[in-house]
């Protein structure tokens, strides 16, 4: 895990609002641990972020498009906003979102443990999200045993336990103490399932599997 206060975390940073995104530069910048970097260079960033009030579909086409560019070493996405639908969400999620900090209820000091989470590679699944992936299963896909649902997707049975405790909001460490393993074992399973899929990090590979039914 990347030590926050010898190693900089390099961030590339946008806002909605020209007078939020000098607010939030100043600040970052004022934090030792922090480097800002041109938006032109963001497959070279360690955090890319993104500071809106309202979510919309132009907003979108642009984190698809940082995504495009950023395919080959993927960049954690870390976004602040107030308003933001479900389906904006699922596709922010589709685009590298890691971690949600709701503007209204959050400060500065929130976007930056964000941050901090996010270049470590811990995501955060909202609870929105999951709620919102979870109402879009079939009534059959979710009745189905884990027997048998293991058996046709190819994931073992502590593959999908495992996910469903992520879905859940458990860390590794949550995750190893009520399974009765090692945190390394777990985190092994989570970058085979990561590997396997070719996502970009946990909150991908949670809403991956509960989209296609498997949690």
């Amino acid at each position: 895990m990347r030590d926050a206060m010898t190693a900089p975390i390099y961030v590339a940073l946008r806002a909605s609002e020209p007078l939020l995104e000098h607010a939030v530069t100043a600040y970052l910048q004022s934090c030792p641990h922090f480097k800002l970097v041109p938006r032109e260079l963001l497959p070279g960033a360690d955090v890319s972020v993104l500071l809106v009030d309202v979510m919309d579909d132009e907003w979108l086409k642009v984190l698809r498009h940082d995504a495009l560019r950023t395919a080959e070493a993927p960049v954690p996405l870390v976004m602040m906003a107030d308003r933001i639908t479900e389906r904006q969400l699922t596709l922010a999620v589709q685009y590298g979102l890691t971690r949600f900090v709701h503007r209204s209820t959050s400060g500065l000091a929130e976007l930056v443990e964000a941050i901090v989470e996010a270049s470590a590679g811990n995501g955060h699944v909202p609870e929105d999200l999951v709620s919102h992936l979870i109402l879009e299963l079939g009534q059959l896909k979710r009745r189905r045993s884990v027997t048998t649902f293991s058996a046709e997707t190819g994931m073992s049975a502590r593959e999908m336990e495992v996910l469903r405790m992520l879905a859940e909001g458990m860390n590794s460490v949550e995750i190893a103490r009520a399974m009765s393993y090692s945190e390394r074992t777990v985190k092994g399973v989570i970058q085979d399932v990561m590997r396997r899929w070719k996502v970009r990090n946990r909150t991908h590979a949670v809403a991956y599997a509960i989209r296609t039914g498997i949690i």
